[in-house]
């Protein structure tokens, strides 16, 4: 199974700050056609502030499970303290996704399961925190067949991931824009000596489109 890291970034580094160029964002994600999109709780969230004043109301077809659409991935969002309880119907509606499903641990509120199991939700209990995520992709590659798994997420999830060693691929879709003091790094949080292989370059609606092979940390090849 191959994880790739997609994101969209200001020409500094930053997630935050400028506006996303959300039809060339997806437009990449989906050319890698994954299995699953691994999104961050922070994420999700962020996202439906920004394009959300006011949330829609959950309705009754809310409860039930979407029909699959094979060409769309499915969502799989790591939310054990269950911020998302009452949102995830916003998510599930979207159009960017089949479904969504949640990695919960022994820290998960027992109320947000019941909302889960309600709603027709996959959960995966992953035991106790934090997420040991090795094991959560030999879950998911066992219970979805997934061959590729997408991260689209901000830095706490990616830099787990970075610094122990789980990403094959790196795309980065650099937005020509520098925000200084607003600045939001994407890679605050690795720790660890990343390589990089340039695999291919090029200009997407204007903006420099980055794809990397990922070298395992402290490889010197």
């Amino acid at each position: 199974m191959k994880v790739i890291m997609h994101s969209s970034v200001s020409l500094d580094g930053s997630l935050l700050g400028f506006e996303v160029d959300m039809a060339a964002h997806y437009k990449i994600a989906g050319s890698f056609k994954a299995d699953i999109h691994l999104v961050g709780s922070n994420t999700a969230l962020s996202g439906l502030r920004i394009f959300y004043k006011k949330l829609p109301q959950e309705e009754e077809r809310d409860f039930a499970k979407p029909k699959a659409n094979a060409k769309l991935p499915l969502w799989v969002i790591p939310d054990s303290g269950g911020r998302l309880k009452g949102k995830l119907h916003v998510l599930r509606n979207s159009g960017y996704c089949r479904d969504i499903a949640v990695l919960t641990t022994s820290n998960t509120p027992k109320g947000y399961l019941h909302y889960l199991t309600d709603r027709n939700y996959d959960w995966h209990y992953m035991g106790k925190r934090p997420i040991d995520f090795s094991h959560a992709f030999e879950v998911l590659a066992k219970e979805y067949r997934a061959k590729i798994i997408l991260t689209d997420s901000g830095k706490t999830l990616n830099g787990i991931l970075l610094n122990d060693g789980m990403l094959d691929k790196l795309s980065l879709l650099v937005h020509p824009v520098i925000v200084g003091g607003r600045r939001f790094p994407l890679f605050a949080d690795v720790k660890a000596d990343i390589r990089l292989k340039m695999l291919k370059s090029r200009t997407l609606n204007g903006k420099p489109w980055l794809l990397f092979k990922v070298i395992a940390p402290g490889c010197k090849k």
